[in-house]
């Protein structure tokens, strides 16, 4: 978002927008929901402030969701009536399936699913794969400008890292919401410590590559420029 603000360009911001809505406030507000619950099967009678948690977690989320989709859409396809189709289906069906989620009662019973429910999972659970594509298909592009000396290597490198970052946001999704798709929430319970470590590494994991995109270290940069075959010309 800084680098938006510095350039004036969207891309960064639906993308800063999109890690802030999901990976931060969506999920915090989502988290702090189910603890206050004591976990997704409940124990605790459900108050407004706990649905308040989980509609605002949701809100914000799907929010984030919205941003990254804008983001792969404007870098990779802008101008393409194919993906704008494909971005406005994936997005009402995320919207329509959250609305709908909520007024049937989804908010208050987080192992409540329906049409609506599936919906909305069926984006969260896919759209990292459109920006992983896209990224590592432009990545093989960008390698090869870069061997002949057309395409700065640290701005090829970029789209593998954002490919990698993409791997990353899908795994960790898929770690955490798999148990809901158990039909005994007692057993989803057993794999919760697993789920919750796992996910926290593949969160490091994706975090580390995102700064190495963004704030590469000088020594990361000299690996990238020694990786440069010899005897070509290196990039303007």
């Amino acid at each position: 978002m800084a680098l938006s603000r510095r350039t004036g360009e969207r891309p960064e911001l639906y993308l800063g927008l999109g890690i802030l809505g999901t990976a931060v406030f969506g999920y915090g507000a989502q988290i702090a929901s189910l603890v206050l619950r004591g976990g997704p099967s409940g124990g605790t009678e459900v108050t407004v402030t706990m649905v308040a948690l989980t509609f605002f977690g949701k809100l914000l989320h799907d929010a984030g969701v919205t941003s990254v989709l804008l983001f792969v859409l404007t870098v990779f396809r802008r101008n393409e009536t194919g993906p704008r189709i494909l971005f406005g289906l994936a997005v009402a069906s995320l919207w329509i399936g959250m609305v709908g989620l909520g007024s049937t009662g989804g908010y208050r019973d987080l192992l409540h699913q329906n049409a609506f429910w599936w919906m909305e999972y069926g984006v969260i659970w896919t759209y990292p794969l459109w920006g992983a594509c896209e990224s590592f298909l432009y990545y093989r592009r960008m390698r090869k400008r870069a061997r002949l000396g057309l395409a700065d290597p640290l701005v090829a490198n970029r789209f593998l890292l954002w490919g990698l970052a993409s791997v990353g946001t899908l795994t960790a999704v898929w770690l955490t919401s798999w148990p809901m798709l158990l039909a005994d929430p007692a057993a989803a319970a057993r794999y919760g410590t697993f789920d919750f470590l796992a996910t926290a590494a593949v969160g490091i994991a994706t975090v580390t590559v995102y700064s190495l995109a963004f704030l590469p270290p000088a020594w990361y940069r000299r690996w990238l420029a020694d990786e440069q075959p010899a005897g070509e010309p290196e990039a303007a």
